[in-house]
């Protein structure tokens, strides 16, 4: 007998649940029906966040069978392989296996009446592949294979194995626990470890091997109430039927949610995608996805989508539509556009498209558009997302081409990687799989800074739970330390870093030391002195940055302090060092328009995100903004919800192209159906490390849904842009290989022929020719930069790394800042912090100008920064009114993805309701315990969530996630930005998401 089993890591699982997804696909199980399910475990006493697959175990005695009362039995263990499994033709479903598995393993299918359990995907396995758990597992926490050599692997690492057979069972399933954490020691000899203390000083995750003994699922997962709501008829093929068969072919394609970038394998069977799995032949990858990008496998055949353009035909938010045709819906809005340019100019036309829309659309067709009619106002998601760093790149490295890949010999070779607010075990799951695994075998340390213990917290050596929005000053502090101690890579600064001197002289003059920053961030001095030591003597330290840093008023000088720090301690330009902040972008030039064919724009850009839009759009200031045509849900997704729905309502025109009704719909005048991902093909999201990943169109989009570059092409031609916006560039390809492509050098061989010809479909940029040779890490030492002469190493003026120039402080006195960093956070802080008391365009009396930042001309606010005084302060005023609690918020765990993931059943079925997280004490306080209803108030809005209590957040803080809308079809609930007010970082223009004030309460009867 050869006992196969699985092997499951503790110290590598992030709770992705990667593998309920694939099982639950590739073995057909509806709502309800589980073969192995993941378990988030917490503690009540200590900051703990554990995570444990539940599966069969293949037990040597297996208590299912014994208890099965069927003659001849339903279940039954191949006598050579060991696996258990269940002939449920045979089953009655009496239940009785489900209540004798110890293990809580089986599972039950409540429509069909049988039992259901994991037989290690028996019809893979046949054909020579493993069972779909572990073949996806983007953390590489499950392998499969034969019993015994699976704990010689274990052995040789070092791994403990627990001993879970309590039961007798003689379970073969391993559990591989996490390896006891050494004590940290400060240099003043203050040790940090688990339990934490009173204050939110620096904690060590708690890691000993027993604890998952006294773990607890939180309530918002153990209740089975809201998943009832979910039934065999909310899937479609392949769920609920038997999706056994090998497919009749597979098509190579990438995931196009998040930044992740995954490559995928469609499976087609009769004429159908049967499976969306990881792809092997990817040399990066190796077939590792998180759980979105099966799940999209449930947006193809959605019976929610829009499938019809409808018209509005009740009041504004009535919801009142009427099904059009596609000619009378364009005929009208480009009706209706001209009478708005007429009326208001070409200016009076915003447009707003995500990256739901592909980036195609949001770089391509839609800047065509919008050239060829005269409209600045065009945005994308970046100023609600990663404006800040996009700036920031540009000013000090010439680009926005990070430089380091995701390789064992470079990434994978860090020994220090620090997070500072970025979660990226559920933001990009398979990045963060292989970063922890490459930190395990290497022996590699994680400090993680966020307010939260993120899954991300949750597996590093320390956790430094900071107060919200003082990134900069943690990033000020470790520089200021390593100044005073000569721990700077001083070779590095005086070949490669413009401005380092200044910045020096700056920062020890403004005193900006450990016990400085201890009183604002909230951790201890001594802390970040050791981190400061850590990251300058590391051979090789990751900086990691993401929306924690961004999402703030402070967002380009945070990013620019942090891309300071790995500067000045020689962690740029090297393999196993530098600065990652999300997506890298290849540095786009604008897709060309004819000169004759440009429209005339008489006015700049009113300001460079959708809330500097609102009081064109509510009092025509500083001018009119009278139509929008939009994608996604701005409704839900632009900050300040109530005066966002307000300035909707007052708009003349509202075109909205999207894949389901939200509540951005029900204001629209216009519904108009879009295709998406293998419905249209065209590029991925742009990813981390520079790849570029191809979809063909696979399948066509259901009813008259049609592509997003369908739809400006054909409203081009009802305005005379036909010459221009041509019909044959509605194949993406076409429109790829002669407009898109050659309008950016980076792009330039990455060839439509040369992505097809890959059985991984991506290429890695900036790439110059089709047959030059892909780019590896960027910037090293010797190196030319990209497009640059030979030997300038960094693409800026300099060929430097740029932090103070005279042009660089001109532009930031332009707006009232110095290019020198000077800390301020936002407004509303529960202690007294500089802040900036304007920042968007009608704040207050200020002077308004044209911002140099930015490559077009657009509005910008000009600021001076206050510095606190305890009196008259927003957040003094706030605190008096009784707003004592720092609202954080941020994604929700890695099965969501903003909106989208809330119309697929099996995402509800893992994370179905809106919560708040919030610590045992802040509970306690409110009279309220885990799992039932608490309110959230702002002076803005009020939300209801389930509150989550665990000791993994800060004392002061509670946080919530975004992503819900009232519409939404399962587990509607109000958007967290109803609450949110979006303040913006004046030079960056990105909006603060991530910090305002609030006050939370029990919700009286639950």
């Amino acid at each position: 007998m050869t006992q196969l089993a699985l092997s499951i890591d503790l110290e590598r699982c992030t709770g992705c649940k990667s593998c309920e997804a694939a099982c639950k696909q590739v073995n057909g199980l509806g709502p309800q029906e589980y073969r192995n399910k993941v378990l988030w475990l917490g503690a009540p006493d200590v900051p703990q966040l554990d995570f444990l697959t539940v599966t069969c175990q293949q037990c040597e005695r297996p208590a299912c069978v014994r208890a099965c009362p069927v003659a001849p039995k339903a279940l039954s263990k191949d006598p050579v392989t060991g696996v258990v499994s269940v002939n449920e033709a045979r089953c009655t479903g009496c239940g009785e296996c489900v209540l004798a598995c110890p293990y809580g393993a089986m599972g039950y299918d409540p429509v069909d009446h049988h039992a259901v359990k994991c037989d290690l995907c028996a019809p893979r396995r046949a054909r020579g592949d493993g069972p779909a758990c572990a073949s996806v597992c983007p953390t590489r926490a499950i392998t499969f294979g034969a019993r015994d050599a699976l704990l010689e692997a274990a052995a040789s690492q070092g791994k403990p194995v627990r001993d879970h057979d309590h039961f007798l069972q003689g379970p073969a399933t391993l559990y591989l626990d996490r390896k006891p954490a050494p004590q940290v020691m400060m240099p003043d000899a203050i040790p940090v470890a688990a339990p934490a203390t009173a204050t939110n000083e620096a904690i060590t995750p708690a890691r000993v091997p027993d604890r998952l003994a006294h773990t607890l699922q939180p309530a918002i997962l153990n209740d089975h109430r809201p998943r009832a709501r979910l039934s065999g008829t909310d899937t479609a093929f392949p769920y609920r039927h038997d999706n056994s068969a090998a497919p009749e072919r597979v098509t190579p394609g990438g995931c196009h949610i998040c930044f992740n970038g995954c490559t995928v394998k469609f499976h087609h069977r009769d004429g159908q995608i049967v499976n969306i799995l990881g792809n092997t032949d990817d040399p990066v990858f190796q077939g590792r996805i998180c759980p979105k990008s099966q799940m999209t496998l449930q947006l193809y055949r959605n019976r929610g989508r829009l499938t019809h353009p409808l018209k509005r035909v009740g009041p504004r938010g009535s919801g009142r539509f009427e099904r059009i045709g596609w000619d009378q819906a364009l005929d009208e809005i480009a009706a209706r556009l001209h009478a708005v340019r007429d009326q208001h100019g070409s200016e009076a036309l915003a447009i707003h498209m995500g990256t739901r829309t592909g980036v195609l659309n949001i770089m391509g067709y839609m800047r065509l558009f919008a050239q060829l009619w005269g409209t600045p106002n065009v945005l994308t998601t970046e100023p609600l997302c990663d404006a800040g760093k996009v700036v920031a790149l540009e000013l000090t490295l010439g680009s926005t081409n990070l430089g380091n890949i995701y390789t064992p010999d470079d990434i994978g070779s860090a020994q220090l990687y620090v997070y500072f607010g970025d979660n990226q075990a559920e933001t990009r799951p398979v990045n963060f799989g292989m970063l922890n695994d490459w930190r395990l075998r290497n022996g590699a340390r994680l400090v993680v800074a966020d307010p939260r213990l993120t899954p991300t917290a949750s597996k590093a050596d320390v956790w430094l739970p900071i107060r919200p929005g003082t990134d900069m000053a943690l990033g000020l502090a470790l520089i200021h330390e390593i100044f005073v101690t000569n721990q700077h890579d001083a070779a590095f600064c005086a070949d490669w870093v413009l401005g380092w001197e200044r910045w020096r002289e700056s920062i020890l003059t403004l005193g900006y030391s450990p016990e400085w920053a201890a009183a604002v961030t909230g951790l201890d001095a001594a802390r970040i002195r050791a981190l400061a030591a850590e990251i300058a003597t590391a051979d090789g330290c990751m900086i990691y940055a993401s929306r924690g840093v961004n999402q703030h008023s402070n967002s380009l000088q945070t990013n620019r302090v942090l891309m300071f720090l790995a500067a000045i301690t020689g962690n740029w330009g090297r393999k196993g060092g530098g600065y990652f902040n999300v997506a890298a972008e290849p540095d786009w030039q604008t897709v060309p328009v004819p000169d004759a064919r440009r429209a005339t724009m008489t006015r700049p850009a009113m300001g460079r995100s959708p809330v500097a839009w609102l009081d064109g759009m509510l009092h025509a200031q500083p001018y009119p903004i009278r139509a929008l045509i939009t994608g996604n849900n701005p409704a839900a997704q632009w900050p300040g919800g109530a005066k966002v729905r307000e300035a909707l309502e007052a708009l003349d025109l509202i075109v909205h192209v999207e894949l389901f009704q939200n509540a951005t719909s029900a204001l629209a005048d216009y519904v108009l159906p879009a295709a998406t991902g293998i419905e249209k093909g065209g590029i991925s999201r742009l990813s981390e490390d520079r790849r570029i990943v191809w979809n063909d169109k696979l399948i066509e989009p259901p009813g008259e849904a049609r592509s997003d570059h369908w739809f400006w092409i054909e409203l081009g031609k009802r305005l005379g842009y036909d010459d221009v916006l041509q019909e044959r560039y509605k194949d993406p390809g076409t429109f790829w290989d002669e407009v898109f492509r050659p309008a950016t050098p980076d792009l330039h061989g990455a060839t439509l022929k040369r992505l097809r010809g890959l059985p991984h479909r991506w290429v890695r940029t900036p790439v110059a020719h089709e047959d030059a040779p892909e780019a590896g890490t960027l910037y090293l030492d010797g190196s030319t930069a990209f497009g640059q002469p030979a030997g300038k190493r960094f693409p800026t003026p300099s060929g430097k790394l740029e932090f103070w120039t005279e042009s660089l402080e001109a532009k930031f006195r332009a707006l009232g800042l110095s290019a020198l960093p000077e800390f301020y956070t936002e407004a509303e802080q529960l202690v007294p912090l500089p802040w900036l008391p304007a920042g968007c365009l009608t704040d207050g009396d200020g002077e308004i100008t044209t911002s140099p930042f930015f490559h077009a001309p657009a509005l910008a606010p000009v600021v001076d920064i206050a510095q606190p005084d305890d009196s008259g302060t927003p957040g003094t005023c706030l605190r008096d009114a009784g707003y004592d609690t720092e609202l954080v918020t941020g994604r929700p765990a890695a099965p969501h993805f903003h909106s989208w993931t809330h119309y697929f059943w099996q995402a509800q079925e893992m994370w179905p309701e809106l919560y708040c997280q919030m610590h045992p004490d802040k509970a306690a306080a409110i009279g309220v315990r885990d799992g039932e209803r608490v309110r959230i108030d702002t002076p803005r809005g009020s939300v209801e969530a389930r509150a989550w209590v665990t000791t993994g957040i800060r004392r002061e803080s509670v946080f919530v996630p975004i992503g819900w809308d009232q519409t939404q079809p399962f587990h509607p609930a109000a958007s967290v930005n109803m609450l949110t007010e979006g303040k913006l970082d004046p030079a960056s223009q990105q909006s603060n998401l991530k910090l305002h004030l609030c006050k939370v309460r029990a919700v009286a009867g639950t």
